[in-house]
């Protein structure tokens, strides 16, 4: 049976009892036989009897003498005062049936929605619980990868002091030794052919001239001159060299310079320079050079600028000096400076770095 009928039955059953009790004996009869029926069966206090297909008005009179349209309308209002709010009533727990119905089914699919999200959230927290433990990963291996180099690079320094030193304290002292003893012989063939004499003044001059060779390669390798008098009088060198040896017009300056700074900062901004004007001798075809250190904020700035070809910075660092350029980066890197390189085709280029330095105690 479903709800509708049920409350049909409920309905039909408040209004009998309402009829019963509202209405006297007559006039329930007579509701109750409106309907076409069978038989009908009517009980009263002293009598019963049946009646079968006849017309109601004839049976029962009214039993008042009230008009019974009057009554009947008094009645039928009274009825449909109690009636309506029972209706109401009614019609109102259907609507709450439906809703309770409609409430369970969205709470199953809110629940199942829920779920849903609770197993995408569980998977996007797994999912940035891994990045976070990646990126953490990569962090340290750039940490050590950095360590790494920086280690490198001062193996790498001391490796070239070790040879520079080697090339001036050993060989260079050997092929002057070698040189002495050429001119002494020299002078102990004051009787022998021209011939001899000459050749013995050619090997003395290859001798002078390895030994320069020598020279040179031991200072290329680390400029003892560094060590000794310091940054700025080792880049003058440094660019006079370049100047004799090019031909290019090449200008120094320094401006407040510390007595005393930290050997890597030196060393790193001395190889930055000597990398500089190497890829400005290979490449530029420059006529101009100015090289300029001074104290900015608290570090040292080196700035090496040419009026060459210049290049374009956004598309060729990457193919011509690349490997110079890196090693620049890397270096200036390494004692958390800065670089930044500016060209543009005919133009020339500048390079200019920032170190922050660790003054040295005397």
């Amino acid at each position: 049976m479903t709800t509708s009928r049920v409350s049909k039955g409920v309905l039909a059953a408040g209004i009998a009892a309402l009829l019963i009790f509202y209405f006297p004996p007559e006039v329930v009869r007579y509701f109750l036989l409106l309907g076409s029926h069978q038989t009908v069966t009517l009980f009263e206090a002293d009598t019963l009897m049946s009646v079968a297909g006849e017309n109601v008005t004839t049976l029962s009179p009214w039993a008042s003498d009230e008009p019974a349209w009057k009554a009947l309308v008094n009645r039928v209002f009274g009825m449909a005062l109690i009636g309506l709010p029972i209706l109401y009533l009614l019609q109102r727990r259907e609507r709450e049936e439906a809703i309770q119905r409609l409430d369970k089914g969205w709470a199953a699919r809110l629940h199942a929605r829920s779920e849903e999200l609770s197993a995408v959230n569980s998977a996007l927290v797994s999912e940035v619980s891994k990045r976070i433990d990646t990126e953490q990963s990569l962090e340290a291996n750039r940490r050590d990868l950095r360590l790494l180099a920086s280690q490198l690079l001062r193996l790498q320094e001391e490796e070239r002091r070790r040879i520079s030193r080697d090339l001036h304290d050993d060989i260079n002292q050997r092929l002057a030794l070698l040189s002495i003893d050429i001119e002494m012989l020299e002078q102990q063939l004051t009787n022998a052919p021209i011939g001899t004499v000459g050749t013995v003044h050619t090997i003395q001059d290859r001798i002078v001239e390895l030994s320069e060779s020598v020279r040179r390669l031991a200072y290329q390798f680390h400029p003892s001159i560094l060590d000794d008098l310091g940054l700025a009088i080792a880049l003058r060198r440094l660019v006079d060299d370049f100047q004799t040896r090019t031909g290019i017009d090449a200008r120094f300056m320094c401006t407040d310079i510390p007595r005393h700074v930290a050997q890597e900062v030196v060393t790193c901004l001395y190889r930055v320079a000597q990398e500089g004007l190497a890829n400005i001798s290979r490449h530029a075809r420059a006529k101009n050079v100015h090289v300029d250190l001074r104290r900015v904020r608290d570090g040292l700035q080196l700035m090496i600028s040419d009026d060459g070809v210049g290049f374009d910075a956004s598309r060729d660092s990457g193919r011509r000096g690349s490997l110079g350029l890196l090693s620049m980066k890397e270096r200036i890197f390494l004692v958390d400076g800065t670089l930044d390189i500016q060209s543009t085709r005919g133009e020339g280029t500048r390079i200019c770095a920032w170190v922050p330095f660790k003054q040295e105690r005397a």
